[in-house]
């Protein structure tokens, strides 16, 4: 019944109009769509609650500190090592995560599981680099299957090291991400502490085009505020046009919706002065419904910085949505992974994600965009803190969470741990 639900989800047809920003306003307004509603179901996987819990759990980061995570691309290897767990376990983990589980959860099931967080993470050309690393003692063999479920269906790469020798242990852990990455994460066997057991690093860099981008011509530096009565100067991004704009009393906010391409939405928070910490309070208590419906389409000014924002959180103490068992707990039997029955959990993991925002867009001839603004005509400056959201159009799942309060600020000496 769950494969023939799951094939089912992914089959549907969904129409997704998608938010417009031209210099003349649409004929008709348009929205972000809702999520897929199986006729008689509700829908198949919903990973929202799954990540306020995780947002909730993050201790409050130094002052001036931004904060990013994607809770989507942490959720592919759970779901892997879900299936390596006992049958009970795995539906109660699977439950947590957001998925609607029916009937059994055999090795077909992982690799449909796999394959539809595939789908929603999206494809490189969309602007998404994500994926997971296994580090684990050299000593076991893993079994043929689970490397090949990985691979194929998780994006997660088994890599066997050398846990006895800690020097060497950083240094394997650090070249192997560095190849994998690119070369854009270097430096994170440094959190490896011995003993472990096996050290899991889950990645997710997104630059994302714009479906109506910004004409760099424009972009000129301003000041963005700190709080406290400091700034700085950042480079900030400027356009006029039809934008899909709502302000919300009870969150202090206006809240902007913007969309990229390949069905990617961003919906961006602007709190009034000095009422960022509101703003989230209400942003985790409001239903996400709200943010998928149709705004308003109100022609602005509007200024938004360009930012790349690295991040990386320390994952093994935090805690599921529905239970006190941890996301990674000493409880976890994943013997199965390898031919010797040898205890294995996982002991050290971290997320590194990077959310980089700049003029790039689907349109390549930007030379009618309009800057110059008419009389009268209200002006929208992300100049302060805000909030952000990243969804998969199709199914509302958060692709990415999380705050800028420093558009120029480079945290990467930070690893958040709740």
């Amino acid at each position: 019944m769950a494969l023939s639900i799951l094939s089912l989800w992914l089959l549907l047809d969904v129409v997704v109009p998608c938010s417009c920003d031209p210099v003349t306003p649409p004929a008709k307004a348009s929205n972000i769509s809702q999520t897929p509603v199986i006729p008689g179901a509700p829908p198949f996987f919903n990973n929202q609650k799954f990540s306020l819990s995780l947002y909730k759990q993050l201790p409050e980061p130094k002052r001036g500190k931004n904060l990013i995570f994607s809770p989507l691309s942490i959720i592919v290897p759970l779901v892997l090592l879900a299936f390596q767990d006992k049958p009970e376990a795995r539906q109660q983990v699977l439950q947590d995560l957001g998925f609607r589980v029916t009937g059994a959860l055999d090795a077909k099931a992982a690799m449909q599981y796999g394959k539809l967080l595939g789908t929603l993470l999206h494809a490189e050309h969309c602007g998404v680099h994500t994926g997971s690393l296994l580090f684990i003692d050299k000593t076991l063999k893993p079994k043929k299957t689970f490397l090949t479920l990985a691979n194929s269906s998780y994006n997660s790469e088994v890599i066997l090291i050398s846990f006895g020798n800690h020097e060497l242990t950083k240094k394997e852990i650090d070249l192997a991400l560095r190849v994998k990455t690119h070369g854009k994460v270097t430096r994170l066997g440094r959190s490896q502490k011995p003993p472990t057991n096996v050290f899991l690093v889950n990645y997710n860099f997104f630059k994302g085009k714009w479906k109506y981008p910004f004409n760099p011509k424009y972009t000129e530096m301003r000041y963005f505020s700190l709080g406290h009565g400091n700034s700085t100067l950042v480079p900030m991004m400027q356009k006029i046009g039809w934008f899909h704009l709502q302000y919300f009393s009870q969150m202090h906010s206006y809240v902007l919706q913007l969309p990229f391409t390949c069905s990617i939405s961003g919906i961006f928070f602007l709190p009034n002065d000095g009422k960022l910490k509101e703003c989230e309070k209400a942003l985790l208590e409001q239903s996400f419904d709200t943010w998928t419906q149709p705004f308003p389409l109100r022609k602005r000014q509007l200024f938004f910085p360009k930012f790349s924002i690295p991040v990386a959180l320390q994952l093994e103490r935090f805690k599921h949505v529905n239970s006190n068992l941890r996301l990674f707990n000493k409880h976890m039997d994943l013997s199965g992974i390898t031919l010797q029955k040898a205890p294995l959990r996982v002991t050290t993991a971290i997320h590194r994600v990077e959310l980089t925002v700049d003029e790039d867009g689907e349109e390549e001839d930007v030379s009618h965009t309009q800057v110059n603004p008419e009389p009268g005509l209200a002006a929208l400056h992300f100049n302060r803190s805000f909030l952000l959201l990243v969804l998969d159009e199709a199914s509302s799942s958060l692709l990415f969470m999380g705050k800028v309060v420093n558009p120029t600020r480079v945290n990467m000496d930070t690893v958040y741990r709740p």
